[in-house]
């Protein structure tokens, strides 16, 4: 993600500088991860909206409150200097928006201190929720915690939910909220170059997976599976892309499967929509998600997805339509797919052919931008 987020961070900037030129520009203090910094769904979706028509609209001020790759004291120190920055650029600038980016665990109690400020200085506060775990993080929670972050969600003048599952859990945790949905999108235009799947040799099949490893993604699950499959299909292949991934060598290798492994690691955008082109099946095992961005990419590349019913998932792939859906945890049930659809290259390509009319028709872009637009609209129009 470096290469995408070098180029936003550039753009960021460049919005920020021109904060003070258009004065009769709706000015937004915006919150997030850190561009270049973090990795994810969540990154790849600021970054879009960043370099979307918005920024010409907007005057944008952006600020990034948490970076994956720093240690602990360098988190703590961005986390402090943003709520500074936060707070002087809302006195200063007078934002007519505070537009909060939240993600799960301590992202939830973090990002709910700038939403609570923005309250205390009377701006209105847009939360975008994007984690896909709050049923079972939340629970989880000392009583204070949970009080806290039911009350400060509930402090904001409206929620942006990224699907159908992820609304109910919020309006679970507290009804009263003014929940909006819209699904995550991604522009299809680089993921288009697939055509007819793998046609190097009709006896590789190439599986890809991607996803952060150890956030409850399934890998360990994905690696038993094909442990399973050694005998039924000795010429799979198996790309696992994300950060992490290269610490499941050692795993690989104990459940014999290190031969059909053809890559492990962390990879740039450039790369991963490569390796998009190239493979045959999307594997996603995961145990939670809201609306997983990874699964729109390969969609939008034209594959055909196995993956778990959890989260908004069920509400982007339809079982025997775009892809197979099997209950988390089911390694047996992982395997079965994953051989069903390896021995069946024309159900890949039907089910692959369908997954992309979906996300053209549901989960474009310009209409995610579109959307998001009238909520920005909206909520600041309660201000009249």
């Amino acid at each position: 993600m470096e290469d995408l987020g070098s180029a936003v961070a550039a753009t960021g900037a460049d919005v920020q500088g021109r904060t003070s030129i258009g004065a009769k520009k709706l000015r937004i203090l915006m919150v997030g991860m850190h561009l270049t910094k973090t990795r994810g769904g969540i990154t790849t979706l600021t970054a879009g909206i960043l370099n979307s028509g918005l920024s010409n609209e907007y005057e944008i001020n952006y600020i990034a409150s948490q970076a994956e790759d720093y240690g602990r004291l360098r988190k703590l120190i961005l986390a402090i200097g943003a709520l500074i920055q936060f707070i002087v650029s809302a006195l200063i600038s007078r934002p007519g928006l505070v537009y909060v980016h939240m993600g799960s665990n301590a992202s939830l109690y973090r990002e709910s201190v700038f939403g609570l400020i923005g309250k205390l200085l009377k701006k209105r506060v847009l939360i975008h929720f994007h984690a896909g775990d709050l049923d079972n993080y939340y629970p989880h929670q000392s009583s204070f915690g949970r009080r806290f972050i039911a009350y400060s969600l509930g402090m904001s003048d409206r929620v942006i939910a990224v699907s159908l599952e992820s609304a109910d859990q919020l309006r679970k945790l507290r009804p009263d909220l003014k929940i909006s949905v819209i699904q995550n999108a991604i522009d299809t235009g680089e993921f288009r170059k697939r055509e007819s799947g793998n046609a190097e040799n009709s006896n590789i099949v190439r599986l890809l997976f991607v996803g952060a490893i150890g956030k409850l993604k399934g890998e360990r699950d994905l690696i038993a599976a094909i442990e399973s499959l050694k005998n039924d299909l000795p010429e799979l292949k198996v790309s696992i892309l994300g950060y992490g991934a290269e610490n499941l060598r050692e795993l690989c290798e104990e459940r014999g499967v290190a031969n059909q492994i053809e890559h492990l690691g962390a990879v740039s955008l450039s790369q991963r929509i490569a390796f998009y082109e190239r493979s045959d099946i999307f594997v996603l095992p995961t145990y939670a998600e809201a609306m997983p961005m990874s699964v729109i990419e390969a969609m939008a590349a034209g594959l055909p997805v196995i993956t778990t019913r959890v989260g908004g998932i069920p509400e982007l792939i339809d079982d025997e339509k775009e892809g197979l859906l099997f209950e988390p945890g089911d390694v047996a049930a992982l395997a079965q797919k994953i051989l069903i659809l390896a021995n069946d290259k024309n159900a890949r390509l039907a089910m692959g052919k369908r997954a992309r009319q979906r996300v053209d028709e549901q989960m474009s872009f310009s209409k995610y931008i579109e959307r998001l637009r009238n909520e920005i609209t909206t909520v600041c129009e309660l201000e009249k």
